[in-house]
C-alpha cells in the first residue's frame, strides 16, 4: 500500500495538488492520499524527506490519519501530523532528531507577534475551528528554558466557554515557526440553548445552599514535615449548579489556570517511600516496631487467611504523612492462574493497627446480588466499628455527586467517610470501604489518619464573609459542560449543558482566619505577574532590565533603582533566577545561599548578603554558573587583555578572560576596573550578557 501511495504521489505532485475531499464513500487509500497531500502543502514538507510512516485510527467517530516524515540523514526536523478525514488538522509537531542542549535565545519576535502567528496558523490548518475559539491570556513570566511562546485557546459557543475543548500551540520565539499544535475538540456535539436560565444571583444562592463552603483542615508537606492550616473551601470543587433546573451537577472542568502558573511545591500526593535493605535493617531495630513475623500473624488473623495463603512479598515502608512512622506491607496468594486469590495488607509497624487491605479472586457470575446499597452501607459501618471503634464518631459519609450511571445489578459498593474535628473536615483523612454486594464481605479497607496538632477553630471569619470572598474574589461563571465528555464516545452525547461553576483562575482556598486566598502550600496566593519598573527610563540598561523582567528575573517592587549600589544577595538572586528559574527564595535568603553553595556558584566563606558586589566578583559567580571555573582556575594560560589586568585579584584572571571572550564583560578604553562596585543596572547588564551570550 505504501509503495502504491508513494508512486501515486510522485505522479500527482507533477500535475498539481488534489482538492481535499471528505466524502465517506471515498476509498480508504484515496482518503489517505488526500491527507498526505494536504499535510505536505500546509506544512511545506519537501521531497527531501525520504522516510514516511503512517497509522490510522478513529477519533470521535471520525477517521484520523497519523502521518510522520523523517530524514534518514538526520539533517531535517522530524514532522508529525494527525489529520481528520475532513481535512481538519488535530495535531502537528516538529523536532530535531538529535537532542541539542540549547542555551536561551533572545526572542526576535514579541509575544504579541507570536499570538498573531498562532491565530493565523489555526485559521490555515483548522479553518472550521478558527471562529469558535478565544485566547486565554495567562499573565506569567516567560520560561527561560524554552525558546518558544505557548498559547492556549478555549472553545466558545453562543458566547459561552466550553473548557473541555481547547487548542494548544507553540511558536518559536526566534524563527516565528509553529513547532507544536494540539486540538482537543468534541465533534458533532450539540450545545444547549441559552433560554430560560436562572440568574447568576440565583445560582449563588443555590451554590451556598447545595454545595457550600466548609471549614476544612488542609495539609501540605514541605521539607518532609506536615503543615496543617484551616480554611474555608468547598469539599468538592468539581460541583456546579445546572443553569436551567438549579440542581447540583458534577463537572470535570479544564485544568485550573492557577496550576499552570503557581508552584504548588510538595502540596500534592507523595507516595510511600520504600526503604533500601540497609535502611530496612536499621529501622527494624528501632524500639517499638513489630517484626515481620508479627505483622504476618496480625494480617492472617484480621483477614482470616489460612495456611493455603502463601506470603510472596513483604516490605517495610516509611509513612510519608507522619514522621518516624512505618508500615509493613504483605502480599499473599492462594491458588494459581485464573483461580488465584490475592490479598495485599498494610499494618502500622508501631501501633499494630490495620492500615489497609485489598483482596480479589475468581468470582461466580451466576451468584446473585444479596445486598443493596443501604445494606452494604450498614456492613461498612459495622466493619469500621469493629476495626476502629474510637473513630466511628469522628467520621461522616461523603456524598457522591460523581454522576456515574450504576449498573443494572451493582456487585460492589464503595463508601468514603471523611474525618471531622468539631466543625471542620480533615481533607486527606478518612476511611474508605468497599463491600461485595454478593457475599457481603469487605473487599477493600483503607484508613488515613494524621497524628499532628491542628490549629484551633477560634477567631475565624464568619461564613457570610467567606462567601463574600468566594463570589467576589473568585466568582461563578456560566459555562458549558458535557456530562459524558470522559469515558464515553462523544457520539453518544446529546448536548453539552449549561452550568454555573467556580472560575478556575484562582484556587478556592480561603484562610479561615484572615480571609486571604491561599495556594496548596497554605501560603498567600500570588497571581503571577511581569514586573514593570517606573524608574529605568534613563538607565543605559533599560531594555535589558525589561527583557530580564519578562523572564521573571527581577527584583521585587516597581522601582529598580538602577543607580543604587548592588548588594551581593540581590546580584546572586538575579543569577539564581537566570540559572534556575524555579528556585524558591525566602526572606531570610537561606535557601538562596544554600542552593548556590550546593551548585558551586558561591563558596561558604563568601556569603555576605549586604556587601556591595564588585565587577570581578560578579564575573566569578557567572563563570562558576557556566561551569567553566576549572578552566578559569588555570591562571597561567591567559594573556593580559586589559591595561589594568594587574588590578585583578590573584586567581581571577582566567575568569575575566573567559567572560571577555564570551562577551559577558567588556572594558572601556582598554581598562576593566575590576574592583569597581556595581550599580544595579551594571549587575542586570552582566546577567543579561550571561544569559543571552551567543557564543
Amino acid at each position: 500500500m505504501r509503495r502504491k501511495i508513494a508512486l501515486f504521489l510522485t505522479f500527482v505532485l507533477a500535475l498539481g495538488v488534489i482538492p481535499f475531499s471528505s466524502y465517506a464513500e471515498e476509498a480508504y487509500d484515496k482518503q489517505l492520499e488526500e491527507a498526505i497531500l494536504r499535510s505536505r502543502k500546509l506544512f511545506n514538507i519537501s521531497s527531501e524527506y525520504d522516510q514516511f510512516d503512517y497509522s490510522v485510527g478513529s477519533w470521535s467517530g471520525t477517521t484520523v490519519f497519523y502521518l510522520s516524515w523523517s530524514d534518514s540523514k538526520g539533517k531535517l526536523d522530524n514532522v508529525h501530523v494527525s489529520i481528520a478525514v475532513d481535512g481538519t488538522v488535530l495535531s502537528f509537531g516538529k523536532w530535531k532528531p538529535i537532542y541539542e542542549d540549547q542555551r536561551p535565545k533572545l526572542p526576535k519576535i514579541s509575544k504579541e507577534e507570536g499570538l498573531n502567528i498562532a491565530m493565523d496558523f489555526i485559521k490555515k490548518v483548522s479553518p472550521k475551528l478558527g471562529n469558535s475559539i478565544k485566547h486565554i491570556e495567562i499573565s506569567q513570566p516567560l520560561n527561560i528554558n524554552s525558546n518558544s511562546y505557548g498559547y492556549y485557546f478555549v472553545r466558545i459557543e453562543n458566547g459561552i466557554p466550553y473548557y473541555n475543548n481547547r487548542i494548544d500551540i507553540s511558536v518559536d520565539s526566534s524563527t516565528g515557526e509553529v513547532t507544536d499544535y494540539y486540538v482537543n475538540w468534541d465533534r458533532d456535539l450539540k450545545f444547549a440553548d441559552v433560554k430560560n436560565l436562572i440568574t447568576l444571583e440565583k445560582a449563588k444562592e443555590l451554590y451556598k445552599e447545595k454545595v457550600g463552603l466548609n471549614l476544612i483542615y488542609k495539609t501540605s508537606y514541605k521539607d518532609g514535615k506536615p503543615n496543617v492550616f484551616l480554611t474555608y473551601s468547598p469539599l468538592n470543587t468539581n460541583l456546579a449548579i445546572n443553569a436551567k433546573d438549579g440542581e447540583v451537577t458534577s463537572i470535570y472542568d479544564f485544568y485550573p489556570l492557577y496550576d499552570k502558573t503557581a508552584d504548588m511545591g510538595a502540596g500534592g500526593y507523595t507516595s510511600n517511600e520504600e526503604l533500601s535493605p540497609d535502611e530496612k535493617a536499621a529501622v527494624e531495630g528501632i524500639a517499638g516496631l513489630i517484626s515481620q513475623g508479627e505483622a504476618e500473624k496480625i494480617s492472617r488473623e484480621i483477614l482470616e487467611l489460612d495456611s493455603e495463603y502463601k506470603l510472596n512479598y513483604v516490605n517495610l515502608y516509611k509513612n510519608w504523612r507522619a514522621e518516624d512512622s512505618y508500615n509493613w506491607q504483605l502480599d499473599f496468594t492462594k491458588g494459581s492462574d485464573s483461580n488465584a486469590y490475592y490479598v495485599s495488607v498494610s499494618i502500622d509497624a508501631k501501633t499494630r493497627e490495620l492500615v489497609s487491605f485489598y483482596r480479589f479472586g475468581p468470582e461466580d457470575s451466576n451468584k446473585k446480588v444479596q445486598y443493596n446499597e443501604e445494606k452494604s452501607l450498614e456492613i461498612a459501618k459495622e466493619y469500621i466499628k469493629k476495626m476502629n471503634p474510637d473513630k466511628i464518631e469522628s467520621i461522616e459519609l461523603r456524598k457522591n455527586y460523581e454522576g456515574y450511571r450504576p449498573l443494572e445489578e451493582q456487585r460492589q459498593y464503595s463508601f468514603q467517610f471523611i474525618r471531622k474535628i468539631d466543625d471542620a473536615y480533615v481533607e486527606q483523612d478518612g476511611i474508605w470501604v468497599t463491600v461485595d454486594a454478593v457475599s457481603g464481605n469487605i473487599r477493600e479497607y483503607r484508613i488515613d489518619w494524621i497524628t499532628t496538632k491542628f490549629p484551633p477553630q477560634e477567631n475565624v471569619i464568619s461564613l457570610d464573609k467567606a462567601y463574600d470572598i468566594l463570589f467576589g474574589d473568585i466568582g461563578l461563571e456560566l459555562k458549558y459542560f458535557s456530562p459524558n465528555a470522559h469515558g464515553e464516545d462523544i457520539k453518544d452525547n446529546k448536548e453539552a449543558i449549561l452550568v454555573y461553576g467556580l472560575k478556575s483562575d484562582k484556587p478556592s482556598i480561603i484562610d479561615a482566619s484572615t480571609g486571604a486566598l491561599l495556594n496548596y502550600l497554605g501560603e498567600p496566593f500570588k497571581e503571577p505577574e511581569i514586573i514593570k519598573y517606573k524608574d529605568i527610563e534613563n538607565s543605559y540598561a533599560k531594555d535589558k532590565i525589561n527583557i530580564l523582567a519578562q523572564y521573571g528575573i527581577a527584583l521585587s517592587g516597581d522601582k529598580f533603582k538602577p543607580k543604587e549600589k548592588m548588594k551581593q544577595a540581590d546580584f546572586l538572586y538575579l543569577l539564581a533566577k537566570a540559572h534556575s528559574p524555579y528556585v524558591e527564595i525566602d526572606q531570610s535568603r537561606d535557601k538562596l545561599y544554600t542552593s548556590l553553595v550546593g551548585l558551586g556558584i558561591v563558596k561558604e566563606d563568601e556569603k555576605a548578603p549586604e556587601r556591595i558586589v564588585t565587577k570581578e566578583e560578579a564575573v566569578k559567580y557567572i563563570i562558576r554558573a557556566l561551569k567553566y571555573d576549572k578552566i578559569a582556575d588555570l591562571t597561567e594560560i591567559y594573556k593580559d587583555i586589559f591595561k589594568d589586568t594587574g588590578d585583578i585579584s590573584p586567581g581571577l584572571k582566567g575568569y575575566i578572560s573567559i567572560a571577555y571572550g564570551l562577551k559577558i564583560v567588556e572594558g572601556s578604553n582598554g581598562y576593566l576596573n575590576p574592583k569597581q562596585e556595581l550599580n544595579r543596572e551594571d549587575g542586570a547588564n552582566l546577567i543579561y550578557n550571561y544569559l543571552f551570550n551567543e557564543i
